[in-house]
């Protein structure tokens, strides 16, 4: 159902003022008795004739300063895993992952060691490089390790 116009509001407020019942109200705006009589509520307990906006439902758990955190933690640590960003918020995984989509980030999921490519070739190991992180939707990500960075690359002729 619309809510009433607030021009009619203040024409129901008038009449109101006016000395007439919600009634008689009611019957020349053509509306219920509940619906004039909770305009009147509405407005002596907020004081507006504004109508209110859709306030139901489930409100995020990703305040401001929580948003600001977790941006902190991957810039510091892009490697952490859904697991580790879940225990330091105290949340599960998948509220995590669906925090890091709603940031626009997505989470990167262990990549076989083929496909890495060793900027430092210097004798890099990635038996001790984790292969994982959360970057940025649609960008490559790069951890550093002991002996150089490891990227992943969009796609290279090299990588396959």
């Amino acid at each position: 159902m619309k809510a009433i116009p607030v021009p009619v509001r203040e024409r129901i407020l008038k009449l109101y003022d006016q000395g007439q019942s919600t009634r008689e109200i009611a019957a020349s705006f053509g509306y219920c008795v509940a619906a004039v009589r909770r305009v009147r509520q509405h407005f002596q307990t907020l004081g507006t004739l504004e109508p209110q906006t859709h306030r139901c439902g489930r409100k995020t758990l990703l305040t401001e300063s929580r948003k600001a955190r977790l941006l902190g933690l991957l810039a510091r640590q892009p490697d952490a895993t859904l697991a580790e960003l879940g225990a330091r918020f105290e949340r599960p995984t998948s509220t995590m992952d669906r925090w890091l989509r709603r940031l626009g980030w997505s989470c990167k999921k262990t990549l076989p060691a083929a496909r890495l490519v060793f900027v430092d070739e210097s004798g890099a190991h990635t038996q001790m490089t984790r292969r994982y992180g959360a970057v940025r939707s649609a960008s490559a990500w790069s951890v550093p390790c002991r002996r150089g960075i490891i990227r992943q690359p969009r796609r290279s002729p090299l990588c396959g």
